[in-house]
């Protein structure tokens, strides 16, 4: 029986490792034909793209998306962020990555549920629309720029007593 399943175990890890060796060499085929296409001659400047996996309070990953888009407009990128919930003070944190800009350079404007940063200075553009995880109060965002990084500080909104009283006609 111990047998068996290592056997099924080293079964697995074979195929796997298998398919791992089949996408790096699809992926090196896809390159090097990328690389020899007009396509890829027309970037003016170098390509970013990444995203970032995190583990919400409830263990489900949120995966948030960075960099150059190929739907965006040509130029416009979006920047790193992180948002979190800051129980003790009750608020929450968002923090941008904007190298390359100044403080005067940035507009943001919020809801209570989403937020809207726009920065543009000689050939940077970023651009982000971000869905927030709770609602806020957007008169109470706080912002300061330091060294390219961007830290908003809204308060939760407050969920009291939300009931009103209707009228029996």
């Amino acid at each position: 029986m111990e047998d068996d399943k290592r056997k099924n175990y080293e079964d697995f890890f074979e195929a796997l490792e298998d398919m791992v060796d089949q996408a790096i060499e699809e992926m090196e085929r896809s390159m090097r034909s990328l690389l020899r296409s007009d396509y890829f001659k027309s970037f003016e400047r170098p390509k970013l793209y990444g995203f970032s996996i995190q583990m919400d309070e409830k263990g489900i990953p949120k995966i948030t998306k960075f960099g150059d888009s190929w739907s965006s407009p040509k130029g416009v990128r979006t920047p790193y962020y992180d948002q979190y919930v800051d129980k003790n003070r009750n608020q929450l944190v968002l923090i941008f990555e904007l190298p390359g800009v100044e403080r005067e350079d940035i507009k943001v404007k919020t809801s209570p549920n989403k937020l809207i940063l726009e920065a543009k200075r000689d050939d940077r553009e970023y651009r982000a629309e971000v869905d927030l995880e709770t609602e806020v109060d957007p008169s109470s965002a706080i912002s300061t720029f330091k060294n390219g990084l961007l830290t908003i500080n809204v308060k939760l909104k407050e969920h009291g007593n939300e009931f009103t009283d209707i009228s029996i006609v």
